[in-house]
């Protein structure tokens, strides 16, 4: 695994899962996915909504690519692997921000377009500054 011990520890919004908590989440929906149902448990362990359980995951992967600490296929993959909870969410209500935003930042990653030159690293050029501008804005 990754550095994923040390993230966690400076998201900009209220933290309600331990890390050991994160870090499995994350492990599971890269592994596995995801679905809404797979967080009951988490649900009634720590008293919280679906929505904090995926936002919390989504900034903490977001956190992890941003510093290096996470390379973009991991936080891809465990993305892609929250991303029918987060649909299944919106289907009843709103859609938890900043997890959706975040799931399509890393998803502008997955290709080259037809300008990118070989060299182009997708999730540097697209992904990369997307995530840093939700970050920055739920900084202030």
């Amino acid at each position: 695994m990754q550095r994923l011990s040390e993230l966690g520890k400076s998201l900009p919004m209220i933290k309600v899962l331990p890390v050991s908590e994160l870090q499995a989440l994350c492990v599971e929906a890269e592994r596995n996915g995801i679905a809404l149902s797979d967080l009951d448990s988490i649900r009634s362990k720590f008293g919280v909504s679906p929505e904090a359980i995926l936002n919390e995951v989504a900034l903490t992967v977001a956190q992890g690519y941003a510093t290096g600490a996470l390379s973009y296929e991991f936080c891809d993959d465990v993305m892609n692997g929250i991303a029918n909870a987060i649909v299944d969410l919106g289907r009843v209500g709103e859609l938890p921000q900043p997890a959706f935003s975040l799931y399509q930042a890393f998803d502008e990653g997955e290709w080259h377009r037809n300008s990118d030159s070989p060299e182009d690293d997708p999730g540097e050029k697209y992904t990369r500054p997307l995530v840093l501008e939700i970050l920055s804005d739920l900084e202030r």
